[in-house]
């Protein structure tokens, strides 16, 4: 959480004083319903047609893959450098998960993209870690010479962008989590985005299998289907609609804190600045940088300890897919009948798993250094960063 006060407050004593805490509301009180007001915020902001408010990342990830019809006998590409969700988010729709290398950017290679392609391959998801985007152009081509869908996790990187567009709007559909840890945040939320109607009526229904049954939702031309239950609520969107005003004055902190460190930093053999898809673009969460060796990563984080806000993803367990046991072992649900992996759609796959089937991933992630950003951070706070930064790398 970067940026909370009186305005959320202010927000939420509103919908309590209203007495309207769900949804779809009442309409014949007359209110405004702020999950509606914050889909259509939220899709200008990004850029899209169209927004779904959810209750996470995960949901959101869901819904767009049930919105594009991504199902059993189908494969997902995605990144060993993410949050669980991502793989399981496919296996909750029945799909198999292919786990693929990073590169020094530590966001998906688009060259293991190409390698793992096969002719199951139905989507990948490319997600922008820790507020670094991917290289989308490149991830955009391989999708229309190999007819697949580019579903992006926008989760960690909140407002980004990527030449000038917003990071969601640039694939088929969009994920963004708001939960705690996010740029901005309602505690535990979520969005999906995507230009058409037809995926967005399928992803609508995932996330509320009962919208038909609401005349607020209005006619929808899509059949409707079971789906779930992942709505959002009047309290949440009326704090993420302060959060949304707050989001480009909380970037345009962190960005000038991720300036003046690159600007100032002072590379060596030993440790240099990790390649960037878009250094615009990044949110500016922190700055990425890559040394020579995983002892060189050990020592540099030693002599930062308590002096600057440091680490290295490798130390980030459950991003990393060597720990996604469900993945990893195989199971993919809580009953054998609606486990993927199970499923003879599935069968003919020839996805296999193993705690070290990425040793480029590894190697990668162990040679990274993460040096965070603060938007509370004062600009000679920040030199006195990075000239610790600059004596502890000049040491090694």
């Amino acid at each position: 959480m970067y940026e909370i006060g009186d305005r959320e407050i202010a927000a939420v004593a509103r919908v309590v004083r209203r007495g309207e805490l769900f949804r779809y509301g009442d309409p014949r009180r007359g209110h405004g319903n702020e999950v509606v007001k914050f889909e259509k915020e939220w899709a200008r902001k990004i850029g899209t047609r169209y927004c779904v408010a959810t209750t996470s990342g995960s949901a959101s990830l869901v819904c767009a893959l049930a919105g594009w019809g991504i199902g059993p006998g189908d494969e997902v590409i995605v990144p060993g450098y993410t949050f669980i969700a991502t793989a399981l988010t496919v296996t909750a729709v029945g799909a198999i998960p292919v786990i693929v290398d990073v590169d020094e950017s530590c966001t998906i290679d688009p060259s293991a993209i190409e390698s793992a392609v096969t002719r199951r391959t139905r989507a990948v998801i490319p997600v922008h870690m820790m507020g670094m985007p991917c290289d989308m152009r490149r991830i955009n081509a391989i999708a229309r010479r190999r007819r697949l869908l580019v579903i992006e996790d926008a989760c960690q990187a909140v407002g980004g962008s990527y030449r000038g567009r917003r990071l969601g709007s640039i694939g088929h559909a969009g994920a963004f989590s708001f939960n705690h840890y996010k740029i901005i945040t309602c505690g535990e939320g979520g969005a999906v985005m995507t230009d058409r109607k037809d995926v967005y009526e399928r992803a609508f229904m995932q996330h509320d299998g009962s919208s038909g049954l609401w005349p607020e939702v209005g006619r929808m031309g899509a059949q409707p289907f079971a789906g779930g239950c992942v709505r959002s609520n009047e309290i949440s969107a009326a704090i993420l609609r302060v959060q949304v005003g707050r989001l480009d004055g909380i970037l345009r902190r962190l960005r000038a804190m991720r300036r003046q460190i690159v600007d100032r930093f002072e590379a060596t053999d030993k440790v240099r600045l990790a390649p960037s898809n878009d250094p615009q673009g990044d949110c500016g969460v922190q700055v990425l940088l890559t040394t020579d060796s995983e002892q060189t990563t050990r020592r540099l984080l030693a002599a930062l300890s308590q002096k600057v806000s440091a680490g290295t993803p490798a130390d980030s367990g459950r991003h990393i897919y060597s720990n996604w046991r469900p993945i990893l072992e195989r199971r993919g649900s809580h009953h054998r009948h609606f486990d993927p992996f199970r499923l003879p759609q599935n069968r003919a796959g020839k996805v296999r798993y193993s705690r070290r089937m990425l040793p480029r991933t590894n190697e990668i992630l162990s040679r990274s250094v993460m040096v965070s950003c603060d938007v509370n951070k004062t600009r000679a706070e920040i030199r006195r960063i990075v000239d610790r930064l600059n004596q502890a790398v000049a040491k090694l």
